[in-house]
């Protein structure tokens, strides 16, 4: 398959041009990416995948046309979680970890991993801050995986396998 992409649509704090090519290389066409959080980026991914994508906040509702949607308020330091679960696919191929927004959101998820399909392939985005650093290896070692930091020309990202 041809790859077309719309560089505008990633970088910056969208998911980058490095995530963006490990996920088409590594991921089959047309299966199902479970996305937490979404922006530019998801227009590309939903190119060639069924995106669905938890976001927290509406305005980034159906800004990508083709994704999934799921609107999940922040409740208690995370997505709240009975919309989160009504929601979700049952299957999916890469689980994309890149937000909530807010800081120290994403570590919400934590409490969540029994109820996510964790035999998938982890992205962990924007591990070039610490913080979010600390809690890609504290996930991989949680779920017993082997994390791969992957840097970018402007952040990094963790795979965790």
């Amino acid at each position: 398959m041809d790859i077309k992409i719309n560089v505008a649509n990633l970088n910056n704090s969208a998911i980058s041009i490095e995530m963006f090519l490990w996920v088409v290389h590594n991921i089959e066409f047309n299966s199902t990416i479970l996305e937490l959080g979404s922006g530019s980026g998801t227009k590309e991914l939903t190119k060639y995948y069924t995106v669905y994508s938890i976001e927290q906040d509406q305005k980034w509702i159906n800004y990508a046309e083709d994704s999934n949607y799921i609107h999940a308020p922040i409740k208690n330091g995370w997505y709240d979680s009975d919309i989160v679960f009504k929601n979700i696919p049952s299957s999916y191929s890469l689980l994309l970890v890149d937000g909530p927004g807010g800081t120290g959101n994403r570590e919400g998820i934590k409490h969540y991993w029994d109820k996510f399909n964790v035999d998938v392939p982890i992205i962990m985005d924007d591990t070039h801050r610490e913080a979010e650093l600390r809690f890609a290896e504290e996930t991989a070692q949680t779920l017993n995986k082997k994390i791969t930091i992957i840097p970018g020309h402007q952040k990094s990202f963790a795979l965790l396998l």
